[in-house]
């Protein structure tokens, strides 16, 4: 005859683990589909946000998206993380467990981990006021240190930006003592013209100015430029050349690209002109005698000069 007692046992265990793994399970599953749509939800309005925020013209970057993108990456971290710890104390209450003293040891375990992470305090407090100050937000080209590159995102405790070459720099916000924001509001494209001594300087910056006019009115360019780039004038008397500056003010981001146009026209407009380029090259003396060394002169030719 079996033992009734035995019977009555393992089938209480199996009525516990059924209600317990239904009531549980069902729980835990509530939880996780609500995170899910919370998540979700958030991710919808940021979208939205962006969106309305955007400009009509997307080749250009306005100061206000700018501000907008940096506040949607920190609002979109902070959210998920605010998501994810509600749910992570849902989940131990449906397990049945008492938050009470666990948020009680987390609060003296936080502030024994306080004593020995600074450094991340200051990275919070520095990205905060970051933030606040509006130094700089994603999509600036920023300088900071020996590092410099376009933001590409940030957080409260870090900025990532990438170079000209591809390399991503993670910078944590309390190292950034002092940055240089190379696209805030305007940018400038400033070119140092070398051009030989036996030029005409004046007649150097007439042509200049006139390249600097043509690239104003060109309507391919135009709305790259906030006024008709200037020659100020002689910057400074170099070793082999007369060094002229010339500047044109630009767009956010657009410096370089003007920059590069610029060159290419006055190349062309100084070919055509006649305008020598200096450019140094090595000359090479005879032997002074027997078993003399060669000695080797620098000097100042034009790129028609033999070298």
């Amino acid at each position: 005859m079996p033992d009734t007692s035995i019977t009555l046992t393992w089938q209480a265990i199996l009525d516990w683990i059924t209600v317990y793994l239904l009531g549980t399970g069902l729980k835990i599953g509530l939880v996780l589909l609500l995170s899910w749509l919370a998540y979700r939800g958030l991710a919808l309005l940021l979208r939205r946000v962006e969106r309305s925020a955007a400009a009509s013209d997307p080749s250009t970057v306005s100061l206000h998206e700018q501000r907008m993108a940096t506040l949607l990456s920190l609002m979109r971290s902070v959210g998920v993380g605010i998501i994810v710890v509600i749910a992570l104390f849902m989940v131990l209450t449906s397990l049945g467990l008492e938050i009470g003293p666990l948020l009680a040891g987390a609060g003296v375990v936080g502030l024994a981990i306080s004593f020995g992470a600074q450094s991340l305090v200051r990275d919070l407090i520095s990205g905060l006021f970051i933030l606040i100050e509006n130094q700089f937000g994603v999509g600036d080209v920023i300088r900071v240190g020996d590092a410099s590159g376009r933001v590409e995102k940030m957080t409260l405790r870090i900025v990532v930006m990438r170079d000209l070459h591809g390399v991503v720099h993670v910078v944590p916000n309390g190292e950034i003592t002092r940055v240089s924001n190379l696209t805030r509001a305007y940018s400038r494209a400033v070119l140092e013209i070398r051009v030989s001594y036996r030029e005409d300087v004046d007649r150097v910056m007439d042509v200049l100015r006139d390249v600097g006019r043509a690239l104003w009115n060109d309507p391919e360019w135009r709305p790259l430029i906030s006024e008709e780039p200037v020659v100020p004038g002689i910057e400074s008397f170099g070793d082999s050349a007369i060094h002229v500056r010339m500047m044109a003010t630009t767009l956010p981001l657009k410096q370089w690209d003007v920059a590069r146009e610029l060159r290419r026209r006055i190349k062309r407009r100084f070919d055509e002109e006649g305008i020598e380029i200096p450019v140094a090259y090595r000359m090479l003396g005879p032997p002074e005698g027997p078993g003399t060394a060669t000695n080797s002169k620098q000097g100042v030719g034009s790129s028609s000069q033999r070298q």
